[in-house]
């Protein structure tokens, strides 16, 4: 299996467990950071799916997919940078601050 196959999946994976706990969970820091890590596994598992449509454009030789799929691909990694870091500081962050679920 493709290396970025896998990682797909996982994220995929991920993000199903971290919807079901914050489903279930009630309100607390460790459901805000839940919310986060999941909204990160989602940007990872599109940008794993962009990153190889991109590839596969590239040995296709179809520079307008490429083109289109490498834009996708950039907007979803910044997603994913931006997910992180709220991630990272949910812990510090106000009480009423964003929420990935908001």
């Amino acid at each position: 299996m493709d290396p970025l196959a896998i990682v797909g999946w996982a994220a995929v994976a991920f993000l199903v467990v971290g919807w079901l706990v914050v489903s279930y969970s009630k309100p607390s820091p460790r459901r805000t950071a839940f919310e986060w890590l999941s909204a990160s596994a989602l940007y990872l598992a599109l940008l794993m799916l962009f990153t190889n449509l991109s590839l596969k454009a590239h040995a296709n030789g179809s520079t307008v997919a490429l083109v289109l799929f490498l834009f996708l691909g950039v907007m979803f990694a910044s997603g994913l940078v931006i997910t992180l870091y709220n991630a990272a500081t949910s812990g510090r962050a106000p009480k009423t601050g964003p929420s990935a679920t908001n």
